[in-house]
């Protein structure tokens, strides 16, 4: 599996640079942005595959966030991190297109199945897209 590009939104520094460091370690391209404003930004200059972010953050919040990634490119796989997770707000994110929902403290091998998950969805979407362009030649 090729690695992901991946956005990772979070205001703490500690948390943000642990996650980069896992996720480079087993082979995606991170770009780390520390507020909501900033990943609104990052999601408009390029595509990503995965957007990793935290629900509260200063600037825009993780919905929001979550909202432009969906707007600009549907098929972005969104997973929301918060340490104040409840059953309404995880139901919420899900309505509006998230793929899974972390609550904090989190061991980082968690994160990396929901990753390899989204790395197996990524592969196959791209497989059928490159047999349908075949199929249409």
């Amino acid at each position: 599996m090729k690695g992901l590009r991946i956005l990772l939104v979070d205001d703490e520094p500690l948390m943000r640079l642990s996650m980069v460091d896992a996720l480079e370690a087993v082979g995606h391209d991170i770009e780390a942005a520390a507020s909501g404003t900033e990943g609104i930004d990052a999601i408009h200059q390029r595509p990503f595959d995965l957007v990793i972010t935290d629900l509260r953050l200063p600037g825009a919040d993780g919905l929001a966030v979550l909202a432009a990634a969906k707007e600009r490119l549907p098929q972005t796989e969104v997973v929301m991190i918060t340490a104040h997770g409840s059953v309404e707000t995880a139901v919420g994110a899900m309505k509006l297109g998230a793929l899974d929902y972390i609550t904090k403290p989190f061991q980082m091998d968690e994160l990396l199945l929901i990753v390899e998950r989204v790395g197996s969805m990524v592969t196959l979407r791209r497989e059928n897209q490159d047999l349908k362009a075949v199929l249409e030649d």
